[in-house]
């Protein structure tokens, strides 16, 4: 008889494993690749509150086309409001996570009792005091302190924008149609005169889950005012004079909700228009 002539296996020396064996070391060595994957990429399961933003690059800003929809949209007649948001330009990111709602009056005064610390300006307010609205009238430090006491920090801006518009450009948190019944912006078709309770509009949730990033209030950013990358527009106010606010309030229109809008404000404000969010 012939001896059985055997074709050489592909992992070499360990061609005599059977099949059943080189099916088994198969799974195990995908399972692992999984796992080192999952490892590598960061957890995607976010802390209570929070929502988790991957790593991966964005767009950050208004291209010269974006500027001009917004022009013609809300009849601007002028071009120069919106250059602080020039030019468009990449950000690679890592991963964070950022509160899925703004900071509340009942989440606040629970810092208060816990650190004696003085109660912000309209937290006697009936207008702005409810339990489920977000705190108002808090300074940019104020924010701040509240974040590292919760253990985490204020949003930069370049975080905050991808949280809000996520990797596909789009000028809202829920798409390119201004419509003011996904925010609670100025005018009454969202139903709220003064701050709505978070999480009230649920349709214009972000990407990734963050709600009220457009309305409801302005929202401290880690960031001082400052030219992006390639901006060559003069503009006397850049520098570490004002502290940049994100997503526009229920006092705004929903031109200044556009994720790209760049707030600032002298960073000891307290208006009843101005709030935050927290990150990690």
């Amino acid at each position: 008889m012939n001896p059985e002539v055997q074709e050489p296996h592909p992992m070499g020396g360990c061609s005599g494993l059977g099949p059943r064996a080189w099916g088994r070391i198969l799974i195990v060595l995908l399972l692992a690749c999984g796992l080192f994957a999952c490892a590598s990429s960061g957890s995607p399961n976010p802390s209570p509150g929070m929502v988790h933003v991957p790593a991966g690059p964005f767009t950050m800003g208004s291209s010269e086309e974006d500027i001009q929809w917004a022009a013609k949209t809300f009849f601007s007649e002028s071009l120069e409001y919106y250059r602080d948001e020039t030019p468009a330009y990449t950000v690679q990111m890592a991963a964070f996570e950022i509160d899925q709602h703004e900071v509340t009056n009942a989440e606040y005064r629970k810092y208060l009792e816990a650190t004696n610390r003085p109660a912000p300006k309209y937290l006697d307010n009936e207008k702005f005091n409810a339990p489920n609205q977000p705190v108002a009238g808090v300074t940019w430090q104020e924010a701040n302190d509240y974040c590292a006491w919760t253990g985490k920090r204020l949003p930069t801006e370049a975080e905050w924008e991808k949280a809000a518009r996520g990797v596909d450009g789009r000028f809202y948190p829920w798409g390119n149609d201004p419509d003011p019944t996904r925010a609670n912006a100025r005018g009454m078709k969202d139903g709220h005169r003064y701050p709505a309770p978070v999480g009230t509009f649920p349709k214009g949730a972000s990407p990734y889950g963050a709600l009220d990033m457009a309305g409801n209030v302005w929202e401290w950013t880690a960031d001082w005012y400052r030219p992006y990358p390639g901006n060559l527009v003069k503009n006397d106010l850049y520098g570490n004079t004002f502290r940049v606010m994100r997503g526009g309030s229920w006092f705004s229109n929903m031109d200044l909700a556009r994720s790209t809008v760049r707030g600032k404000l002298t960073p000891d404000q307290r208006q009843n228009y101005i709030g935050f969010r927290c990150a990690r």
